[in-house]
């Protein structure tokens, strides 16, 4: 039995205890007050009373029960139980010990090959395989948690030998890596800290993430890559990008340009030529390397709008990042650090990421957003109605500061049914005091079927083709 399942258990028992007690010593009471004292109406009046009191007890503890599960569906500690845990560890006197943290490379190759069922099935199968490993070297009780997506931590307070628990949990990588699960690759990476690390929780897991980070930028040894997929890795660790821009413009008024632009990213790869970025990403997210994709992009992109920007400081670039870069920590640490070198403002900076199915965990996701706004990035939600996710996003109050419409609307602007539901998603957008994009406007007829749908803005070869970022 995994340890968090075990205090699941006492939790769910402790619960138990609570919603039981009151009634046997109600009991007692009643019991001693009727030996006593004579029984009049009165005194069933305060019984009854008590038990419709009781009764409602019962009812808030079954409720708060349900909402206070200290594990999710992989049955490893969920997030906020995890962090709780290391809290209580790094606040003890005895500084032994680490916080480790294990990460599924291809965790959004997985969903997005074979789905949500099977990628939590795997998850969950992995957290069981990691406790039978680390019980078979005498590491019994270890609380293991499910932090994000496809990375756990893990509390080890009886190891005061750092290269030993490092080998140990390398082992267990190479292992899963060897053998899969359910006959499907997993590719994993671990990093440890010592506990004594910081008092604070938070920068603990950020160093976490950043030192796994680090260990991940040898792109080359992630796996024995095909041909094709040998190629691109070594074009994106070389940096061999290019970007174009395009101008967004006021939907009332397509004679004069926003003063946005949105940057396309191609890749000049030997012996294929320039791929854009879509053509690429399949290869990147299959071999694991989402983040440093979107790092490498950035750091070259960043030195290209650099002098743009000293020019025109009012400008603004949208720059698309996968989903899995933008919800991970390390990745808005190295942000930060990226704009105070490169002197660039964040106001100066849109972030878009598109996505097929819902990431659910909506606070998690609500905060993450904020963290981005606050520090001055706007966040725009592309491809929107292409899937069920922009409209759940919406719905649950996650605030973007642009949706932009997915090509399939476009394509099929002459279908009185695709006319209707691009207009039913702008009202309720706008409602929301959300702008909204349509792009791929090449047509007049296509502007003037808009004009009954009104989007704040168009973009197109309509308007403007894209140029290279010296034409500026």
């Amino acid at each position: 039995m995994l340890y968090s399942e075990f205090k699941e258990r006492r939790n769910r028992f402790i619960t138990a205890l609570k919603i039981g007690s009151p009634f046997l010593a109600l009991i007692v009471v009643y019991m001693s007050v009727f030996a006593i004292f004579d029984i009049q109406s009165n005194n069933f009046v305060l019984l009854i009373l008590f038990i419709l009191v009781y009764i409602y007890y019962i009812f808030y503890m079954i409720y708060k029960g349900f909402n206070e599960s200290l594990i999710d569906y992989t049955q490893a500690f969920n997030t906020h139980t995890i962090i709780k845990e290391i809290q209580k560890v790094i606040k003890k006197r005895n500084k032994d010990g680490f916080i480790a943290m294990i990460n599924v490379l291809n965790i959004s190759y997985i969903e997005e090959q074979y789905g949500m069922t099977v990628r939590n099935q795997i998850l969950q199968h992995l957290v069981e395989r990691l406790n039978l490993y680390l019980s078979s070297f005498g590491l019994k009780k270890i609380p293991i948690g499910r932090y994000q997506n496809g990375s756990f931590l893990l509390i080890f307070n009886k190891i005061d030998n750092k290269k030993y628990l490092d080998h140990l949990l390398t082992g267990f990588c190479k292992e899963i890596k060897s053998k899969g699960i359910f006959t499907i690759e997993i590719k994993l990476k671990s990093v440890s800290i010592e506990k004594s690390y910081d008092n604070n929780v938070k920068n603990i897991i950020s160093k976490l993430i950043s030192t796994f980070q680090d260990v991940e930028s040898n792109l080359q040894n992630i796996l024995k890559p095909d041909e094709f997929d040998s190629l691109i890795k070594n074009a994106v660790q070389t940096r061999n990008f290019t970007f174009n821009y395009q101008a967004l413009y006021p939907f009332n008024n397509t004679e004069k340009y926003t003063k946005i632009f949105s940057v396309n990213t191609k890749l000049l790869i030997d012996h294929y030529g320039v791929l854009t970025r879509s053509q690429i990403l399949y290869s990147v997210k299959k071999n694991g390397y989402e983040i440093k994709f979107d790092k490498f992009i950035l750091e070259k992109l960043f030195s290209e709008i650099k002098l743009i920007l000293t020019k025109y400081p009012d400008f603004i670039f949208i720059i698309k990042i996968s989903a899995v870069s933008f919800r991970n920590r390390g990745f808005l640490i190295f942000i930060r650090e990226l704009l105070k070198s490169s002197d660039i403002k964040a106001n100066n900076i849109y972030f878009a990421f598109e996505e097929k199915k819902t990431y659910d965990d909506f606070e998690r996701f609500r905060e993450i957003i904020n963290d981005y706004k606050n520090l001055g990035f706007g966040i725009v939600l592309d491809r929107f109605g292409v899937s069920n996710s922009g409209f759940e996003y919406l719905k649950h109050g996650l605030q973007f500061d642009i949706v932009s419409f997915d090509l399939e609307f476009v394509k099929n602007i002459y279908i009185e049914n695709y006319q209707s539901m691009l207009k039913m998603l702008i009202l309720f957008a706008k409602s929301l005091n959300v702008k909204t994009l349509v792009k791929f406007v090449e047509k007049e007829s296509i502007l003037h079927i808009l004009k009954d749908t009104c989007p704040d803005f168009v973009q197109g070869f309509l308007f403007d083709k894209p140029h290279e970022f010296k034409d500026f």
